[in-house]
């Protein structure tokens, strides 16, 4: 860089006098003058300056004052000696400056100070450039900082006050709550289940569920079930528990998994209905049931009797009409024997000595006479009944032969029922899933609706208005049936749109003989 186009001040001790030589280089002679510190703090804050030289006769506290200001502003100080040597080298770099430069300096050496001065002075711009720079995306970045700070603290009140209302809710529960993690650890116990348990949750939380104590009825089922979490995806039973306060309680204990957000296992939770009274309740109505079907039995006993014997002669001969009469009186103590039974099958059903005597028989054996209770009925009204069997009639069935027929009956008496004269009943026996026989019923009736698929194997549940229906029944037919199929380990699906009939199917119970050769058979056909 050219001396003359570096912007140079030249401070010294006093106004130096016109002409005379000065302690400064003389090739430098294009430059300002200042007189004293305060004049040249002046001339500095005016911003054109490159490079400062200094006069070495100033104080020490001076130069450092000077070189300091020229250093904030990214300026070269350079202390102006007489003679240059190593003394004078190290007071300018002890008072802050960048250089000794000597009066009789050349022209050469003059340059390349400037030179040197212009290139600190840019280096200095960009270096606050960069700075500046920082300093923004600092400020940006503190801001940020700031406002995800405030975010995230609205964030956790949040969630502390949806936590503290969760927590508020399941401690209002009436039913007991159970939370296990997926190591298996107690998580979360509310009130009711502290009260059903008979533990507290401070001693509780944080312990494996296995070693949870308290009243061993409820808290083995609730460990047996939570391993099997595995397998299952829910599990229900009722649980007859001895209760310090009350005689007995019958708590419902339904465990299920828990899955977090990615769908990966959580751990299973629990919960425990106290369903004592409608338990009770049942239990009052079944027994009541029971008892009026018992004394009904007895007297229908003598009117099936001897409606049987006048319809038959025994006791004289009788008219056409009294003939009408006695066949009458007969068929309708069947149909009420036939409800009878079905209250007393009710009770034994969900009785707790209920039990099924399993035995092996032939599918020829459950199919032959099925259809003979219902033949008349449906020839009586244009009926078509008929029956199929697409599997080897001497495949062995393992189940309590009467219940089973029972169940099937059940199913093919109310297709029956709700087909239309003309219509069409079509019974038949499958080859199901791994070769296992299914048994179905089809009709042509008026179908069922959607919404009461499931509902239509509850209790005494009639899709038709009682006071107006058309159909006779008590509602209990589906109702036996499905507790027979569930207890021998199977499940009656339904396929049914309204106006186009329905089917009702399930598989068979066969023998373990016979259902590992079917399964095997399939899993050789899969290989």
């Amino acid at each position: 860089m050219d001396s003359a186009r570096t912007r140079v001040l030249a401070v010294a001790q006093q106004a130096a006098s016109s002409g005379g030589p000065g302690p400064f280089p003389q090739a430098l002679a294009a430059h300002s003058c200042a007189s004293g510190v305060a004049d040249a703090l002046v001339q500095l804050a005016q911003g054109d300056v490159r490079l400062l030289l200094l006069d070495e006769r100033m104080s020490d506290a001076d130069l450092r004052a000077l070189a300091l200001a020229a250093h904030r502003r990214g300026l070269m100080a350079a202390l102006a000696v007489e003679r240059r040597g190593e003394a004078e080298l190290a007071r300018a770099l002890d008072v802050g400056c960048r250089a000794a430069v000597a009066r009789g300096a050349t022209a050469e050496q003059c340059a390349a100070l400037a030179a040197t001065a212009g290139d600190l002075h840019r280096q200095f711009l960009l270096d606050r450039q960069d700075l500046q720079g920082l300093e923004s995306r600092y400020e940006t970045l503190r801001q940020r900082s700031v406002e995800q700070a405030e975010r995230f603290q609205e964030i956790q009140e949040t969630f502390f006050l949806d936590l503290s209302r969760v927590m508020t809710i399941i401690s209002s529960i009436m039913d007991g709550i159970v939370y296990a993690d997926r190591d298996g650890n107690v998580a979360l116990l509310n009130a009711a289940a502290e009260d059903l348990l008979g533990v507290k949750a401070f001693a509780t939380v944080g312990k494996p569920l296995k070693d949870l104590q308290g009243r061993a009825e409820l808290t083995g089922v609730i460990v047996r079930d939570q391993q099997r979490m595995d397998e299952l995806r829910e599990t229900r039973q009722t649980v007859e528990v001895h209760h310090s306060e009350q005689d007995l309680l019958y708590i419902k204990c339904t465990t299920s998994r828990v899955f977090d957000y990615r769908g990966q296992p959580a751990g299973s939770l629990t919960v425990l209905e106290d369903v004592t009274a409608e338990f009770k309740t049942d239990q009052l109505k079944n027994q009541y049931l029971s008892i009026v079907a018992h004394e009904l039995r007895t007297p229908l006993t003598g009117i099936k009797t001897f409606s049987t014997m006048l319809a038959k002669g025994s006791l004289g001969s009788l008219t056409e009409r009294q003939q009408r009469v006695a066949e009458s009186i007969r068929e309708q103590s069947g149909r009420l024997e036939h409800q009878i039974d079905k209250l007393i099958n009710l009770g034994h059903l969900e009785s707790d000595e209920y039990g099924q005597d399993r035995e092996p028989f032939s599918v020829d054996e459950l199919c032959a006479g099925m259809l003979g209770p219902f033949e008349q009925p449906a020839r009586d009204r244009g009926i078509a009944l008929t029956m199929s069997r697409e599997v080897d009639g001497g495949t062995m069935l393992h189940a309590d032969r009467a219940d089973l027929r029972r169940a099937c009956q059940a199913i093919l008496e109310n297709a029956v029922k709700f087909t239309p004269d003309g219509g069409a009943v079509h019974v038949k026996v499958t080859a199901g899933e791994h070769g296992a026989p299914c048994f179905s019923v089809r009709d042509t009736g008026i179908g069922i609706d959607p919404r009461y698929q499931r509902r239509i194997f509850e209790k005494f549940f009639q899709v038709e208005d009682p006071l107006t229906r058309h159909h006779g029944g008590a509602g209990l037919g589906l109702f036996v049936a499905k507790g027979i199929v569930e207890a021998h380990g199977s499940r009656i699906e339904v396929a049914s749109k309204l106006g186009e009939g329905a089917e009702f199917s399930f598989a068979l119970p066969v023998e373990a003989r016979v259902a590992s050769t079917a399964a095997t058979a399939s899993q050789r056909s899969r290989d």
